[in-house]
């Protein structure tokens, strides 16, 4: 019992931390901003900014530690389309702690939020308008820009939080930008996450150990015709990995 209130008090620093931390965030991009529109078309350093603040806000969860694992994985000065597994709010920090540039395909709805969706569109990430064709056709374009200029793109095939674990449904959207461009997808994996900040609970785990594991690259078909067994290879090899690592993680 005195463990559990100590977790919520502790949580509750927490989150007065990533929200400061998040404001200090904003106003750095804000400030940086204008400058890069002059000599950082690629808003690169507003990337790098990004991804500060997400290794902060994982500093702050107490005792949690990264591993990324498989880099050798990537493709050396090639861009590629990450997918990666959802399972907690914590997911989108981790990932910074991945190596390199890329941008987020993101939902539109979060480039609305006060502070942070300005945050989000002054590093030039793309918002993914659900169930709008005309905005699909239109993130599309932008992603395939943004690989042609050799930054990478980064999906959540699921399109929502697992609350379960389980991989969910896939989506066609980020598949369908690989298949136009020909690049290759990298499955990625975050094991932890889900333990350190499950979704619906607002506090953290203690001593969480939370792992970002790179597979190998696999090429898109050459055809739409090929794209739903493309897409399913994919998923089963997502799948497969996460259980097995999952039962190493324990």
């Amino acid at each position: 019992m005195i463990f559990a209130v100590l977790q919520q008090i502790v949580a509750v620093f927490a989150w007065i931390g990533i929200a400061l931390c998040t404001l200090l965030f904003t106003l750095l991009m804000a400030f940086y901003y204008p400058l890069a529109l002059l000599i950082d078309r690629d808003r690169k350093g507003l990337h790098r900014l990004a991804s500060f603040w997400g290794r902060c806000l994982i500093s702050l969860a107490p005792g949690c530690r990264v591993q990324v694992i498989g880099a050798e994985n990537l493709p050396k000065n090639k861009p590629v389309i990450f997918a990666c597994n959802h399972q907690s709010y914590v997911d989108i920090p981790t990932l910074f702690f991945l190596p390199g540039q890329f941008k987020w395909m993101a939902d539109a709805g979060l480039f609305h939020i006060p502070v942070f969706g300005q945050a989000l569109s002054m590093a030039g990430y793309i918002p993914v308008k659900r169930g709008d064709p005309k905005a699909g056709v239109a993130a599309m374009a932008h992603a395939k820009q943004v690989l042609s200029r050799g930054i990478s793109i980064f999906i959540f095939p699921e399109g929502t939080r697992s609350t379960t674990g389980v991989l969910g449904r896939f989506q066609s959207g980020g598949f369908r930008v690989a298949l136009a461009s020909q690049t290759p997808v990298v499955p990625v994996l975050l094991i932890g996450t889900r333990q350190l900040l499950p979704r619906n609970s607002w506090y953290f785990r203690w001593g969480i150990r939370l792992q970002v594991r790179i597979l190998p690259p696999m090429q898109p078909p050459a055809d739409a015709h090929g794209m739903r067994l493309f897409i399913h290879a994919v998923r089963t090899k997502m799948r497969a990995e996460y259980q097995r690592s999952l039962k190493q993680y324990r």
